[in-house]
């Protein structure tokens, strides 16, 4: 990328030094200017594709209209990058300072990818539609897709709650040669431990109270097609003895039944849990781990791939708008500056529902306002309490109300992560025991909720 020069016009030089290190690191070819003459005479000269203007550097020249622009300005003043994109008819990015690195520069590559094209000209990302980003997460998982979308082997797709697992399966059949065929979703923590075998497998007429017929179970739903099994370390150890059993022979027998059954079904598993760690402890077996993790494709939570929330909240917002009979183009740069400074703790489930909820208050061609957080009706940031609240105390109160916040979603997010293991979340803590149950008891954690 280092042909691509990203000219800065900046009046203020912690602003601009900050940017450049950002810029550099991304790999592209930099310059930083302080005056108009100094910016115009740059670009000028040539050689540089991207202007990053300062919000008070306009109205731009000519000579620097003509550039792919991204604006630049502090948390405080992003009000007035509204008018600016009305009065000076630019469409681009708003980088907020201070300067998210990863949201920086892959703002930066999005607007190099026309000159990126025409200078190195290269493959196309792989074609799956559904799936929405340019990340290179993304990118990556779109390829491992079309990697596996022919093979027979059974697939575990990892991820947090909300990040677009059951996308990626139905990607999976899809892209695939079983395309034609059903594709059969089962939540397996939705359904009674005492009906998931039924479910299943089907039974027969008369084989428990209420069976008044043969019913066909999920795997003979799914022959020559996908099933996807979502929630998988939910299963009992019963049912994964019996689940392990049909993964490597094919066949079954339905509840009160003496006929093997066999179905020729791809099957995708699913999973928010850490089943590795649930091997070891016993919780899941190995026999079942190791044959459903032939295939895995691990998907990022969206902070992670920050980036691709412009793209996705564009794609929500013509969706949900198209739904509700309504014109709505954009969002203004203070909705979307909120939106990327979130955490998204449900992520992608959760952006979607914001947006859902934004068409759904806007009144006009603009959305102005993205309510993140419904229990105060602020944006804020991880579910943290908002600025205004904050504002009406005094500073040792805001500091405690502030610490307490985030160390409860700090001890909660490692109680999760290692499956509500104490040993694990002292050793990457650094807390003993004794200060993290005080700590768990003072915010009303239990280890078992996160097993």
């Amino acid at each position: 990328m280092s042909g691509l020069g990203v000219l800065i016009y900046e009046k203020s030089l912690h602003r601009a030094a900050a940017l450049r290190g950002i810029a550099e690191q991304a790999g592209f070819t930099c310059r930083a200017a302080f005056y108009r003459a100094e910016a115009e005479a740059a670009a000028a000269d040539g050689g540089f594709a991207i202007l990053v203007a300062g919000f008070d550097t306009f109205p731009l020249s000519p000579v620097l209209e003509t550039m792919r622009i991204a604006i630049s300005a502090p948390a405080g003043e992003i009000d007035k990058v509204d008018a600016l994109f009305r009065q000076n008819g630019i469409i681009g990015p708003v980088l907020t300072y201070p300067y998210d690195p990863e949201i920086t520069a892959a703002a930066l590559r999005r607007l190099s990818e026309p000159a990126a094209r025409m200078a190195h000209p290269a493959a196309a990302p792989p074609s799956i539609p559904s799936i929405i980003g340019a990340s290179r997460a993304v990118h990556e998982i779109k390829q491992l897709i079309l990697k596996a979308a022919n093979a027979p082997s059974t697939v575990l797709i990892l991820g947090e709650t909300g990040t677009g697992k059951e996308l990626v399966a139905r990607a999976l059949h899809e892209s695939g040669s079983r395309k034609k065929g059903p594709f059969v979703a089962v939540n397996c923590a939705a359904i009674p431990e005492t009906l998931i075998e039924s479910e299943l497998f089907g039974h027969e007429k008369g084989s428990f109270t209420g069976a008044h017929e043969r019913k066909a179970g999920k795997f003979e739903t799914a022959h020559k097609g996908t099933i996807f099994l979502d929630e998988i370390g939910e299963l009992a150890p019963a049912m994964q003895v019996k689940l392990l059993r049909v993964l490597e022979s094919g066949a079954f027998n339905r509840v009160g039944g003496n006929v093997q059954v066999t179905s020729d079904a791809r099957v995708v598993c699913a999973t928010n849990r850490d089943v590795f760690e649930m091997g070891r402890t016993g919780a899941f077996r190995r026999d079942l781990l190791y044959r459903i993790n032939v295939i895995a494709i691990t998907l990022p939570p969206l902070r992670e791939r920050a980036g691709d929330i412009p793209l996705l909240a564009a794609y929500f917002l013509k969706k949900y708008a198209a739904a509700a009979g309504k014109k709505i183009d954009r969002f203004s740069p203070m909705a979307e500056a909120s939106l990327m400074a979130h955490y998204w703790p449900g992520n992608i489930r959760q952006l979607e529902n914001a947006v859902e909820r934004a068409v759904l208050h806007c009144n006009g061609g603009i959305i102005e306002t993205v309510t993140l957080d419904p229990d105060t009706g602020a944006a804020a940031g991880p579910g943290g309490p908002a600025v205004e609240e904050l504002l009406g105390l005094d500073y040792a109160d805001m500091k405690q109300r502030v610490l307490d916040h985030y160390e409860r979603q700090y001890v909660a997010g490692l109680l999760e992560r290692n499956g509500g293991s104490i040993q694990k979340v002292c050793g990457i803590s650094g807390m003993d025991r004794k200060t993290l149950y005080r700590k768990m008891k003072q915010y009303g954690l239990d280890k078992k909720d996160f097993r």
